[in-house]
């Protein structure tokens, strides 16, 4: 007990000082207000450059078919043991997001409609 406080002591006393040699992030490399701004310049030209990149939703794989790129995701149907790839192309797969994204709109509105009126705050 006796030699492992006298090590802890040194050990915070060694990184204390460590610390305190570091450049700190304040230090001499922090930039002023118009070096920022030039420096920042640049990264949004470039990213104004750079095309859109389709993402596929979760669980989509790219393949290739030919030359057309399509996305495609392994399904278990129920009622046999044998997976299916279903595979689209980015404008499919832009369509079936937005239809699922309306069939959760409505099915959230249809659980806040009131099923009596005297539950929605109404006479």
């Amino acid at each position: 007990m006796r030699s492992l406080m006298p090590a802890i002591l040194l050990a915070l006393l060694c990184g204390t000082a460590a610390a305190q040699e570091s450049d700190s992030a304040i230090g001499n490399e922090t930039l002023t207000a118009d070096q920022a701004q030039d420096k920042a310049e640049p990264a949004t030209a470039a990213e104004a450059k750079e095309p859109d990149v389709f993402a596929p939703p979760p669980g989509y794989r790219v393949r290739k078919r030919g030359n057309k790129v399509v996305y495609c995701k392994k399904d278990m149907e129920s009622g046999t043991r044998f997976a299916s790839e279903r595979c689209y192309d980015e404008a499919q797969l832009k369509a079936l997001e937005l239809e699922r994204e309306k069939e959760q709109a409505d099915f959230d509105q249809s659980r806040r409609v009131c099923s009596l009126q005297g539950q929605c705050g109404g006479t």
